[in-house]
């Protein structure tokens, strides 16, 4: 393989993943302060037992998802 498939295989992998865990991380924040409130939850229990469970299976939909998308979009060949 040449540099230049190295680099667009780099560039597709920091992509995808940054974007993944970016959007993972938001989305179990706001899941897990809302069941903070809603449920009248401690911080550190919403954290741990509803944000760190979301965000992982979150981030591998993500990354199983999210290349379709963003080569629709261009950012990704």
């Amino acid at each position: 393989m040449n540099w230049k498939k190295t680099l667009a295989a780099e560039r597709t992998i920091t992509i995808v993943g940054s974007i993944a865990v970016g959007s993972s991380g938001v989305y179990a924040f706001i899941a897990a302060g809302l069941c903070r409130i809603m449920f009248d939850l401690d911080e550190n229990m919403a954290l741990l037992w509803i944000g760190i469970p979301l965000f992982v299976v979150l981030l591998i939909v993500h990354i199983c998802l999210l290349p379709k998308h963003l080569r629709k979009a261009g950012l990704i060949k």
